[in-house]
């Protein structure tokens, strides 16, 4: 083991440089060198850079400066005789060396680096704005820098023409497909013009205090400059040419697979040789010859194709466009437009009966073709997601409904919101046969996909709280668990104050069942005997769309005067009264014997037969207890029911046959004849329920009355929390509040501000376009 004396001495610079130089070349050369040999060097840069009386460090850069230039040159004169087919080759084997060679002198001088060259960055380096400018100050190199200096000054730059033209004549060749041999060589070199810019950005030494470090990359100047610049235009020239020639003998679709192809082989071929950066450059510049510069004739036929639905040549089209800045402008308007007439010719089919079922089958088929061709062409892109919710809406539920106007269903066009109400409420019934539990669920979901478009969702809302009510109070649901599935997919879609009084609907039928148990153990424990049994639903009024028929006239005629109930009926609801008040005392009964239903028993036939009605059929059929005949007005006296609902109710028992009568149009003079010759199938049969008219003026006015007061509420909630708001932000909060519900128009909302500001809700502020709110 070598023992070095490390303090400062007098130091024969000549006579230690004579020893040392020789190494150095060796070192470049990648000769091998024992540890011994290693350390004898490294000590002796050391003893000339702590020489006294004065450091010889300067010195020292200097003669490996010159060292290192003249290695530099011997290798220039050899390479500069090469031929053309070896310069790449020789230039490659000769930078493996020189490149690893500089990293191990680097090392060597690494004290001269520290204490020579980072000590003048540690004077200076303030000056400088960060590290990788200092780093460019030519007297301050560091060794390994120094060396990358070098080597592009006395060899690069002398042959750089003949190497940048070999080069791109390789990557020219491959491009034809004739691949070069020497893949990795013609790679290594395009690398060496990085390389020696980025050996000086991976010091191998702590940075010197009181120098900045702020760079994030390094400079790539020589590289762009150099090669990149070249290679690009070369690309440029020889992608322009090929989209010229594939044009001319290629069809617009056979083009966009030859521009695909040729662009994936670009790409992976460029990152053989090239750094990620300049692939990205090349791929953009490729997509601006063959593409861009041509899109106009890729939109020529998009029509063509998205009309023949030609998926495999719309996918190429759009992963050709989608880079091209508002290259998908055209192809996304040519698909709005026709969705929307592929939605008005289906839609347009709808006639006949079960209209409901027809609407949602035919707006589902429009919906899942064009959502499969939105991800599985455009991949959900968001111009033709858009495109697809944009024209969705309007062409289902405006023009497509206007066209295809039933003449039954009144003078207006149906509502969407409607008629998606009665295909849930087909569904949900008894009568929808033929459907397990999961079909029902998966024809509920589809609906949700159509109501999720619907915008007037508060009239659905009021559509399908009405027949849920109808289901629960007649017992016709095919099954609670699809009820509540349903009610769980509409609070998914609107949040839980959509659906609030939905659930609560449920709860009270359920609270309800429980009642009737409790009741009818009351009868049994107090022995009260009554002469029908019942199963009485009591129900929040605020929860359920129902009312108590109102004393006056219906559709100018005048209907309920006030219902009589039949004395057999009496004991029960008077029992039940007494019952339900001392359990619930201050609470206030309102019977709605309209939505009543009960069973009737015939026994004056041969066959007993069983009917459930309504309780204003058993009331009316009951007026024959003693006798078989009577008039049309003697039953008015005898149940309070006249006018249409009196009219509604005797025709449909007529209808079916259980009473007759010799009148060909039913008036207060007509005689009723109880049938005592009625026969039928089934001992036990419903009659039907009398259907009453729509009045479609005042169904407007109740949907704009809630609304009104909805819209009211939101902006009075939206003030109190904002306390002052700004007139845009205001209208832009209402309608982000109220479009779970409905889509208000501005003049709408602006009505609701002004007759807030008179109910002295709100006031504006001194600014015009601003309003307080008022505590």
């Amino acid at each position: 083991m070598t023992a070095y004396a490390l303090g400062p001495k007098s130091v024969d610079f000549d006579k230690v440089w004579g020893n040392l130089q020789p190494s150095v070349i060796e070192i470049m050369n990648l000769h091998p060198m024992t540890k011994k040999d290693w350390d004898d060097k490294f000590h002796d840069v050391y003893d000339i850079c702590v020489a006294i009386p004065e450091p010889l460090s300067s010195r020292l850069y200097s003669s490996i400066k010159r060292c290192i230039e003249m290695h530099v040159t011997s290798l220039y004169e050899k390479i500069s005789t090469a031929q053309s087919d070896e310069l790449l080759n020789q230039y490659y084997t000769m930078w493996k060396i020189y490149y690893k060679g500089s990293n191990y002198v680097h090392r060597l001088f690494g004290y001269l680096n520290n204490q020579f060259v980072k000590s003048k960055r540690s004077v200076e380096g303030d000056a400088y704005a960060n590290y990788a400018t200092f780093l460019q100050k030519p007297d301050v190199k560091e060794i390994g820098c120094l060396a990358m200096d070098i080597w592009k000054e006395h060899l690069i730059e002398p042959i750089l023409d003949k190497l940048i033209n070999l080069l791109l004549a390789a990557i020219g060749q491959d491009r034809l497909g004739n691949v070069p041999p020497n893949k990795d060589v013609i790679a290594g070199v395009i690398s060496s013009f990085l390389q020696i810019e980025e050996f000086e950005y991976s010091p191998s030494e702590p940075i010197a205090l009181g120098v900045k470090l702020n760079y994030r990359e390094p400079p790539r100047e020589f590289y762009q400059e150099a090669f990149e610049s070249r290679f690009l235009a070369a690309t440029e020239e020889y992608y322009s040419g090929l989209a010229q020639k594939l044009l001319s003998d290629l069809t617009c679709s056979k083009y966009m697979e030859a521009v695909i192809e040729a662009l994936e082989a670009e790409e992976r071929r460029s990152a053989t040789y090239v750094t990620q950066t300049s692939v990205s450059k090349v791929i953009r510049l490729c997509q601006d010859v063959m593409i861009n510069a041509h899109k106009d004739k890729l939109h020529a036929v998009c029509h063509e194709l998205i009309t023949n639905e030609e998926r495999k040549d719309l996918r190429n089209m759009y992963r050709l466009l989608k880079p091209i800045s508002s290259g998908l402008l055209v192809m996304a308007k040519e698909f709005e437009d026709y969705v929307r007439k592929k939605g008005l010719d289906l839609i347009s089919t709808i006639s006949g009966e079960n209209v409901p079922q027809q609407f949602v089958d035919n707006v589902l088929k429009v919906h899942e073709k064009f959502h499969a061709m939105k991800t599985e062409v455009f991949m959900d892109d968001g111009d033709f997601a858009g495109a697809l919710d944009k024209y969705f809406s309007p062409f289902l539920f405006t023009q497509a409904l206007q066209s295809v106007v039933n003449v039954k269903e009144g003078s207006g066009p149906p509502r969407a919101s409607e008629r998606l109400a009665r295909y849930t409420d087909n569904l949900l019934r008894k009568s929808a046969k033929g459907m397990s539990e999961s079909e029902v669920d998966q024809q509920l979901s589809k609906a949700i996909v159509i109501f999720r478009y619907i915008e007037d969702k508060d009239v659905f809302q009021k559509y399908y709280s009405k027949m849920l009510a109808s289901r629960l109070i007649m017992g016709f649901s095919v099954a609670m668990d699809a009820e509540e599935a349903m009610i769980n997919k509409l609070k998914q879609a609107c949040g839980y104050e959509f659906t609030s009084k939905l659930s609560r609907m449920f709860t009270d039928i359920g609270l309800s069942n429980e009642l009737a148990d409790k009741f009818n153990k009351h009868l049994e424990n107090t022995h009260t005997s009554v002469n029908v049994s019942m199963q009485p639903l009591v129900l929040q009024a605020g929860s359920w769309p129902l009312s108590a028929p109102q004393v006056g006239t219906s559709n100018g005629v005048t209907d309920i005067v006030s219902f009589i109930l039949p004395p057999i009926l009496q004991p029960s609801i008077t029992e039940f009264e007494k019952y339900y008040i001392g359990a619930h005392n201050g609470r206030k009964l309102t019977w709605l014997f309209n939505m009543s239903h009960g069973e009737l028993r015939l026994t004056y036939l041969d066959k007993p037969y069983l009917i459930s009605m309504s309780v204003y059929q058993m009331a009316i059929l009951l007026c024959f207890q003693d006798k078989d005949s009577i008039t049309l007005s003697d039953i008015s006296i005898l149940t309070g029911i006249s006018g249409d609902a009196l009219l509604r109710n005797v025709r449909s028992i007529i209808d079916a046959n259980v009473l007759t009568t010799t009148s060909k149009e039913l008036s207060t003079s007509s005689e009723l004849i109880l049938n005592r010759a009625l026969t039928c199938k089934r001992l036990r049969f419903r009659l039907a329920t009398p259907q009453i008219v729509k009045n479609t003026e005042k169904e407007a006015e109740s949907v704009t009355h809630d609304r009104k007061y909805y819209m009211e509420c939101a902006i009075v909630r939206i003030m109190k929390t904002r306390k002052v708001l700004k007139h845009s932000a205001l209208i832009n909060e209402v309608i982000e509040q109220t479009r779970t519900r409905f889509t208000p128009d501005v003049a709408f909302i602006k009505k609701s501000i002004e007759d807030l500001i008179e109910k002295l809700y709100i006031q504006r502020t001194d600014q015009n376009d601003e309003y307080q709110y008022l505590a």
